[in-house]
């Protein structure tokens, strides 16, 4: 009895194994190197890498000449009504026709001290009144949410016919975020403040992108 009922578990053990499958997956090979999509810039739809001309102001550069701050702000300047395109003085620096902006004939080409010409007290009342004109005089900014000092090497110190008429001391310009550009993703704003002589009262003579 012992030996029939060892053999049926022999047989049973021997049939489970031979019923065992080893399933394997084969290897999937790469793809082609020459069959693969070439990748394309989902903006314009060209090959990556490939390079486009941009004209502004009547000056043509190559995309890749163009600092990322001036691609969107004429990304931005774009999206502007033909009647507020107008309105804009701003240029960028990298579309100024050549004789357009003074250069400075200095040894060292070291940028006339803007605000170091100006006292500590100077200083508060032309940001005092700079603050002033986006809160109050001018309506529809939503307030100031960032302002501070424009660098002494900013090419609007050398705006010709503007700016550029006013010596060290008596014109300063600062960078200006209203609520309202924030809000609407636009650039940064400028403002420039300046006086005839020390006499004279500080007065606003430009503001724009």
């Amino acid at each position: 009895m012992r030996r029939i009922s060892l053999f049926f578990i022999l047989a049973a053990m021997l049939l489970i194994g031979c019923g065992t499958n080893i399933i394997t997956k084969p290897a999937v090979s790469g793809a082609d190197s020459s069959d693969a999509d070439t990748l394309a810039d989902p903006q314009s739809g060209t090959p990556a890498g490939s390079d486009e001309s941009i004209e502004f102001n009547g000056i043509t550069k190559m995309k890749s000449e163009l600092s990322e701050d001036t691609l969107k702000w004429l990304e931005w300047y774009h999206t502007l009504s033909e009647d507020y395109r107008n309105a804009l003085s701003f240029v960028p620096s990298e579309f100024t026709h050549p004789g357009t902006v003074h250069t400075l004939e200095t040894e060292d080409e070291t940028p006339p001290a803007y605000t170091a010409a100006l006292t500590e007290a100077e200083l508060l009342e032309t940001q005092e009144l700079a603050h002033y004109y986006f809160t109050e005089a001018s309506t529809g900014f939503e307030g100031v949410e960032e302002i501070y000092l424009a660098k002494d090497s900013d090419p609007l110190y050398q705006n010709i016919g503007i700016e550029a008429e006013y010596d060290p001391g008596n014109i300063i310009i600062y960078m200006v975020l209203t609520g309202k550009d924030k809000a609407a993703g636009n650039p940064i704003r400028s403002i420039s403040i300046a006086r005839r002589s020390k006499s004279d009262s500080w007065k606003v003579i430009n503001t724009g992108f």
